[in-house]
């Protein structure tokens, strides 16, 4: 057996895999063991995940359409090539981000470990809001969103945020307010998936994040949904357990005829960031839309690629050929990936 396959069985979580191929096989009326033969036979084929073959429809692909797909395989491949480790590695710490995407970013923030207590309330004065993050969370962990009027103890906040590696504290982005009407509770923002090629930015996807609930963050509890150049949903809503939203589940808002503002100065702001690490080349951007435009939330040099590599994010007859659309990025290039 492959050291692949070895380390995928490893890191495999059972529970959720059986759970997410029984709704396979409920959803395409077969039997679960059909469908789990058939998911056995792409693993071997095309080294994919349990979510690759929900998200890609997989059950329903020709062999040719599922070459044109990207998997967690040739996506990791992806970035060992585009995002060689050793750049990717200044790109972990958000407050690095930060000082690097200086020019695009409007709030104002403070690093909690070149910083005294002093230096922290100051930075809390005549705020209303702040948000604490972890300098390596990813997905929205460890970020904590800070009233100040409650603030009681200044000397014991600043220590438990010490102690929990909480060492970037950001000012609150105020978003603009269609996407306030949309839901207020958390910063709503869009994903801007970007290739450099030959000093060239290219676009792959444009996906809205809606929070779904009344949480303070993004991304572990959000519908998602694609954009257009001009900033029109063209999509459905959904989530990551197959759910379809024509409504926000919390405020009501009605998703058809969506379109968000700014949507061409975001692109044009995250192609001119781009360039700004010309050795990191795949790269997902989130954007916040303030009234006065696009404003960046933080970089990724990890871009997801299932959030928009997602059969209900397309119509039916619409092929989803991600990595298609990579390779002719790349043209020639694309032979020195280790597919």
């Amino acid at each position: 057996m492959s050291n692949y396959l070895i380390n995928r069985i490893k890191s495999i979580q059972f529970k959720r895999m059986n759970e997410v191929l029984n709704r396979e096989a409920k959803r395409n009326n077969r039997s679960r063991l059909s469908i789990k033969f058939d998911y056995f036979c792409r693993v071997l084929e095309s080294r994919l995940g349990y979510v690759d073959y929900m998200k890609g429809n997989y059950a329903n692909l020709n062999s040719e359409d599922r070459k044109k797909m990207l998997t967690g395989e040739n996506y990791r491949r992806l970035l060992a090539y585009l995002n060689p480790i050793k750049y990717r590695v200044t790109m972990d710490d958000k407050i690095v981000c930060n000082k690097i995407f200086r020019d695009y970013i409007k709030r104002s923030y403070i690093d909690l470990r070149v910083s005294t207590v002093d230096e922290f309330k100051k930075f809390l004065k005549g705020k209303t809001n702040v948000f604490a993050k972890l300098v390596d969370g990813f997905g929205g962990d460890g970020v904590k969103k800070i009233k100040v009027k409650e603030i009681k103890d200044y000397d014991s906040l600043y220590k438990d945020l010490i102690n929990k590696r909480q060492y970037l504290i950001e000012e609150e982005i105020i978003q603009h307010d269609t996407l306030n009407e949309i839901n207020k509770f958390a910063i709503n923002n869009i994903r801007v998936v970007t290739i450099l090629k030959d000093g060239k930015v290219h676009i792959l996807e444009r996906i809205l994040r809606i929070n779904d609930g009344l949480t303070d963050t993004i991304s572990s509890h959000d519908i998602q949904g694609r954009l257009d150049e001009d900033g029109n949903l063209i999509s459905r809503m959904v989530d990551d357990d197959l759910n379809v939203f024509p409504l926000h589940p919390v405020t009501g808002y009605k998703f058809e005829g969506l379109k968000i503002p700014y949507m061409k100065e975001v692109i044009e702001f995250c192609k001119k960031a781009a360039l700004e690490v010309p050795n990191i080349r795949f790269i997902g951007f989130d954007i916040a839309v303030t009234k006065n435009g696009p404003e960046l939330i933080e970089v990724n040099p990890y871009p997801c690629y299932t959030n928009y590599q997602y059969y209900l994010m397309h119509d039916d007859n619409e092929k989803m050929n991600y990595l298609e659309q990579i390779k002719d990025i790349l043209g020639s290039e694309a032979s020195n990936v280790k597919w």
